[in-house]
């Protein structure tokens, strides 16, 4: 009852402020609107704190204007399902798992729609962080693969920020943005951990640098989240 209804809370929310957003510029490169226009053979990638900033952009102008079948990863956590069904309702259907928690099978699902013309989405710092630290996953599924990946962002003027552990952004009524799109992302075939971290690395820089964030105020955040998070235990802590 509790999950139905924060869902129908998010939906609610989302509909009525995405009605009143305006976007000012979508800024696409010649060759990722080429990857669009092929409609498959891409992998998308953006922060979690990203996810309500970009739920409408991807539905109305990826999903319906674009023609892309994109298949976001969501967590098995309650977070997850809570994410799955909102984005259900915006016609994304999500493939369940995590790099956590059911994350091979998450990983070996994303493959088989990647072959089979489904565009994966991932935020590759989720499903609970730390904040813009990417996990491998995403390095490894392009590997495999071969396809490019395509970073995605948006800047609003005017927006919410949460006490979640990625300090997720909700859009105000009525606030403008700007959406951006990298060029692609090639990762070559992969031999061994070293090489998969050195890959990591890099592709976590240029998923940071397309939304604007340095890799100094990304530390910055961890660290203000992990001591908010210490306050809280210690907090918990005198009150038992």
């Amino acid at each position: 009852m509790i999950l139905r209804l924060s869902v129908w809370i998010s939906i609610l929310v989302l509909r009525l402020t995405y009605g009143t957003v305006r976007w000012t510029e979508i800024r696409i490169p010649d060759a990722t609107r080429e990857c669009f226009r092929k409609k498959s053979g891409l992998l998308l990638a953006l922060w979690h704190n990203q996810i309500p900033f970009l739920i409408d952009f991807t539905s109305s102008y990826l999903v319906k204007r674009m023609g892309l079948r994109i298949v976001p990863l969501a967590s098995r956590s309650k977070d997850g399902e809570l994410i799955a069904r909102v984005l259900h309702h915006f016609g994304i259907r999500s493939k369940r798992g995590s790099s956590r928690r059911g994350g091979a099978s998450g990983l070996k699902a994303l493959v088989g729609e990647a072959m089979h013309g489904g565009v994966s989405l991932i935020t590759p710092d989720g499903p609970t962080g730390p904040v813009y630290e990417l996990k491998a996953g995403i390095v490894q599924l392009a590997s495999i693969t071969g396809y490019p990946i395509i970073a995605y962002s948006a800047q609003y003027d005017r927006y919410w920020t949460t006490n979640s552990w990625d300090r997720i952004k909700v859009p105000k009524p009525f606030s403008r943005a700007v959406i951006t799109c990298s060029e692609p992302f090639l990762v070559p075939k992969l031999k061994g951990a070293e090489q998969l971290e050195e890959w990591r690395r890099k592709l976590e820089r240029f998923l940071l640098e397309n939304c604007g964030v340095t890799e100094v105020e990304a530390e910055a955040l961890r660290q203000e989240v992990l001591a908010a998070k210490k306050v809280n235990e210690e907090i918990m802590q005198a009150m038992r």
